[in-house]
């Protein structure tokens, strides 16, 4: 049984970065040359994306495939593509309609999650796309569901995208909005499992397929109206056939009156709210492996902000840090795999697919995508993925510090370091630095720095929506729609790394509103 007590509150406890100097500008940490115990390892796949249902047909180009292979080609197992959501409840298949998707009402027809869609065949087909990827399938479920119109949507995405590249199969889409309580939602749902069970004949391990609970954000930190506790204790695996149990995530989950640099930084850009907002996702992870012990714990749907707010405040470089730094301490906590949602109308996406969107109007790369590469290339690929612990850094929540060890070597591979600490251009100020010494002993022989930056700082937007002095990159490499559709090109021609001297010890300099990987051979 897993202590009572918050992962978080273990993990500041076994390393301490001594501060060294009164302003905090500098820290030393001395790091340990083989894996600590507590150091976790992270899956291959850790790393993820989601379309929201009724808009997949959005994302049916070759810029997105190109995005999706960036971050894929990064990893040694198939990217998994969560396709989700409230539509994903609401849509209706007419396998007679010629057009992939058509919004017949809702609040905001057709850019809102909460519109209803019915959906052609031409809609299915898109799950033969993206080819190198995983996907997961949500069966339709809630208030009105029609068996027969949830059985038609699973059959036909399953088909198309092929049994091998079934990632899981959601069983409905944040259960605790439904009118049903806990167990009645139980009991639609082990109706579900066993009518796609029967269907395709699934059997023994190939029967443990589902991904249980898609609980909402607020659920997961107020209880109400149900968490994942409850769906749990009321059963929902009593078949032994869940894969992963999930909840959803979002930094700021509220409306703001106003969206600046001040509530980025205590909001968003804040390792104390990150650590604050995960420690009711490390109980339910707790009480889930209290019934489960190896069912993997997953965010299945994930964003910066939700409710509101501009782009360079939810999708922009300072979201970007955001993001590095919170799917680090996600990783470092056990939790298994996040998916970064996304749907034209969202300012925090990753990218807009098309011109559907209309804050953009037209297929963009967002300031907050390097993120995606950064925690990709940390988590590592093949030989050499591995284990993270979190290291205690004195930052006050503005500064962390992550270490990797190989999984099989378990001697420390590279290090992660993020300054949330804002600053911008348009402040007029000179952009702060924090240098930190890693004592690494005497098995490190070399070390080089890549760096996730913009020189424009937080409110960077990239290239395709704030041009050239907004870029955001990492290492040196760049994503666009207008110059590389989503390729990536290096626009000083060649990777942007740092070799540093390492003599016991490596000295790192990290400017405000950055993050670094230091390699270590």
């Amino acid at each position: 049984m897993l202590s009572s007590l918050p992962l978080s509150l273990l993990f500041s406890a076994l390393f301490q970065f001594q501060k060294v100097s009164a302003s905090g500008a500098s820290y030393t940490v001395s790091i340990p040359p083989a894996a600590p115990t507590n150091a976790i390892e992270v899956p291959a796949d850790f790393f993820g994306f989601g379309y929201e249902t009724a808009f997949l047909p959005h994302f049916d180009n070759a810029f997105s495939e190109n995005m999706v292979n960036a971050i894929g080609s990064r990893m040694s197992k198939p990217l998994i593509i969560r396709i989700g959501g409230t539509s994903g409840d609401l849509v209706k298949v007419d396998l007679e309609q010629k057009e992939p998707a058509i919004c017949v009402k809702g609040p905001s027809c057709p850019l809102s999650s909460q519109d209803t869609f019915t959906l052609g065949k031409a809609y299915f087909e898109v799950f033969k796309k993206f080819p190198n990827a995983s996907m997961t399938i949500q069966a339709p479920m809630g208030d009105g569901m029609e068996m027969n119109n949830t059985m038609a949507y699973v059959r036909n995405a399953w088909q198309n995208l092929g049994h091998d590249r079934v990632a899981a199969i959601a069983l409905g889409n944040e259960p605790n909005y439904y009118s049903w309580n806990a167990e009645e939602y139980v009991r639609h749902a082990l109706e579900v499992e066993s009518n796609i069970t029967k269907e395709f004949n699934l059997q023994g391990e190939e029967a443990r397929i589902f991904e249980l609970g898609d609980i909402a954000n607020d659920a997961a930190v107020s209880g109400n109206k149900y968490d994942i506790t409850q769906v749990f204790d009321d059963h929902i695996d009593q078949n032994s056939q869940g894969k992963f149990a999930a909840e959803h995530y979002y930094q700021l989950n509220k409306n703001l009156a106003v969206y600046n640099e001040a509530n980025l930084q205590q909001h968003v850009m804040n390792h104390t709210a990150i650590l604050e907002h995960l420690a009711s996702y490390e109980k339910s992870m707790q009480a889930v492996h209290q019934h489960h012990a190896n069912l993997s714990f997953v965010l299945s749907e994930v964003g910066s902000v939700i409710g509101g707010g501009p782009t360079n405040f939810s999708g922009g470089f300072g979201a970007a840090i955001w993001a590095a730094d919170f799917h680090l301490a996600a990783m470092a906590r056990g939790i298994k795999r996040v998916s970064n949602t996304q749907r034209p109308e969202a300012s925090h996406a990753f990218w807009i697919p098309d011109n559907s969107g209309p804050k953009t109007g037209r297929p963009v790369v967002q300031g907050i995508f390097p993120a995606a590469p950064f925690v990709a290339d940390f988590v590592g690929k093949d030989a050499s993925l591995g284990k993270v612990v979190e290291l205690g850094v004195n930052g006050q929540g503005l500064f962390t510090a992550y270490a990797m060890y190989g999984l099989h070597s378990e001697k420390i591979e590279r290090v992660a370091l993020v300054n949330l600490q804002q600053w911008d251009a348009s402040s007029k100020t000179t952009r702060g630095n924090k240098t930190v010494t890693l004592s690494v002993g005497n098995g490190v022989k070399s070390a080089v720095i890549r760096r996730l930056h913009a020189d424009q700082g937080w409110s960077a937007l990239g290239y395709d929506l704030g041009g050239a002095q907004e870029n955001v990159t990492w290492a040196g490499e760049q994503w666009t729609y207008a110059v590389d559709q989503g390729m990536g090109h290096f626009p000083t021609g060649s990777m942007e790394q740092e070799s540093v001297a390492v003599n016991g010890t490596v000295k790192v300099s990290v400017p405000d509103t950055e993050a670094v990987i230091v390699f270590f051979e």
